[in-house]
């Protein structure tokens, strides 16, 4: 039997049925009874879990006029779509007893060390790490150390950047963890999931497989011809032990929203109730007959093109993500001669903060304790020449 461990009564892996995680991120639009209907409309679909996203704008960029060149987000200054995208803090409590009502499991991913804090006082389930902050080795480090199941993504990683995070978590205290196959272009195309890694993922890193999907429609540049099933469906046939979808409850405003520069920021990755429901019921006839039928051929190509091949580097849409991955600047003045000091949300003068640049955060403890060579202005990306 292939590896497995629980989240709370839950068997997740082995020959479990699949562990079905939906995604609220922005999908609330700032609104606590939009995120109570996205996990109530989970529940209803049949996912075993809806997930958050916790984070402070503060801790996720500094306000230093930064945008994402090249990816959808590009026409908004970071700081200010995580100000609109975030979920409250006060809010957790509240939509962890929703889910517990609707007897499914809340978890979230947290972006920093203070995020962890906050979220171990209501005693999670399980851990999600992002695709973007698997290379945030202090984030790693401090989850590891809650003993709690980790569920990581791979998007945009390097077969050697991977390692480095499964390492580092089974270092530091992790033993129920599992690794999702993920394209973190968004959207992302069928033709970039590259499914055919999944299996090699357990047998590569002797973790539960499973996959964190961004593919919705055919034509993944127009946005035309919706298929969220295919591609969850497809992972399941290769092994997929865990698959997290982003929910939604209604596309077209959401997009409308997105037109406004009003929110919908994850409209074009983000399924439907309807589509979630289509989803896992078409993965439960799979695991109880073995089999499915796609409803028409559009269904039966865009499926072959998911399968792609084993793939750990970068696809041509993810490279542009990477620089929404975080590294280490400079978030307070700093004369010449000064300690040096990484703390998080702004508690030192170093932090890791998106976009990416400046040294990786493997090297915050070694930065620590070091002086500055010159005089350095907060919202400077940290250089070897400053240390």
């Amino acid at each position: 039997m292939s590896r497995s461990f629980k989240i709370e009564n839950r068997t997740v892996g082995g020959d479990a049925p699949c562990y079905i995680i939906a995604e609220v991120s922005c999908n609330h639009e700032g609104d606590f009874d939009e995120a109570r209907k996205i996990i109530e409309a989970a529940a209803a679909a049949g996912a075993d879990a809806a997930k958050l996203q916790t984070y402070k704008p503060s801790t996720m960029t500094g306000n230093f006029e930064q945008r994402a060149e090249g990816t959808m987000w590009s026409e908004i200054d970071l700081y200010k779509l995580y100000e609109k995208a975030q979920t409250p803090w006060d809010w957790h409590g509240d939509l962890l007893r929703v889910a517990q009502d609707n007897g499914i499991h809340l978890f979230s991913s947290p972006f920093d060390e203070t995020a962890v804090d906050h979220l171990m006082q209501f005693d999670p389930p399980a851990f999600k790490i992002a695709s973007f902050e698997v290379v945030d080795t202090k984030l790693l480090e401090k989850v590891a150390k809650t003993g709690k199941p980790i569920i990581i993504s791979n998007g945009m990683t390097t077969y050697l950047e991977i390692r480095e995070a499964v390492d580092t978590l089974r270092t530091h205290g992790a033993k129920d963890l599992a690794v999702l196959h993920c394209n973190s272009g968004y959207p992302a195309s069928f033709d970039e999931a590259n499914l055919n890694t999944i299996p090699v993922i357990e047998d590569m890193f002797d973790v539960v497989p499973g996959q964190s999907d961004h593919t919705i429609f055919a034509d993944d540049k127009n946005y035309k011809s919706p298929m969220a099933h295919v591609t969850p469906l497809e992972a399941v046939k290769m092994g997929a032990k865990i698959i997290e979808v982003h929910l939604l409850l209604d596309r077209g405003k959401a997009q409308a929203l997105n037109k406004n520069d009003e929110g919908g920021f994850d409209w074009p990755f983000s399924r439907e109730p309807d589509e979630l429901k289509k989803m896992v019921d078409m993965i439960r006839a799979y695991e109880r007959d073995g089999a499915v039928e796609y409803g028409n051929e559009d269904e039966r190509v865009a499926a072959l093109r998911t399968h792609g091949q084993v793939c750990f580097d970068p696809t041509e849409k993810e490279l542009a993500s990477r620089q929404l991955r975080p590294s280490l600047w400079i978030v307070k003045d700093v004369k010449a001669g000064e300690l040096l000091q990484f703390a998080p949300d702004g508690q030192g003068n170093v932090d890791s903060l998106r976009p990416t640049g400046g040294i990786h955060i493997r090297f915050a403890d070694m930065i620590s304790g070091k002086r500055a060579v010159r005089d350095i202005k907060a919202g400077e990306l940290l250089s070897w020449d400053m240390v």
